[in-house]
């Protein structure tokens, strides 16, 4: 991860995912939800499945939330947590209900990344 920003964006060739990794404590708002997304879509894949590792996500505020529903050029969103508090995170973004993608909760890297194999066309 920057120094600069909480977050860091990859694409993961062994599996065909962007990977996206919150840091230890981060805060999500507009700016770096806008700053993530932009990221990933710099990667330049196209529409891809996402893995967003926020085990680690202290909070995320409505206005980061509604920017990620809005999120283009994203086929299936895996969001790996762990603790309570990403748990809950997880759920307010999950419960929004407006991502016309698929989008679930792992607490297992590799079964998020099962699942994201499988909800490819």
């Amino acid at each position: 991860m920057g120094s600069e920003q909480p977050y860091r964006v990859w694409w993961d060739e062994a599996v065909g995912v962007s990977r996206t990794e919150w840091a230890a404590g981060s805060v999500c708002g507009l700016a770096e939800a806008q700053g993530a997304t932009a990221a990933a879509e710099a990667l330049g894949r196209g529409s891809v499945p996402v893995l967003v590792d926020m085990r680690r996500m202290s909070k995320i505020d409505r206005q980061a939330r509604e920017h990620f529903t809005k999120s283009p050029g994203v086929t299936a969103v895996a969001l790996l947590v762990g603790s309570a508090v990403s748990k809950m995170i997880a759920n307010f973004i999950i419960g929004m209900q407006r991502m016309p993608i698929p989008i679930r909760m792992f607490t297992d890297e590799s079964e998020a990344l099962a699942w994201l194999d499988a909800q490819r066309d």
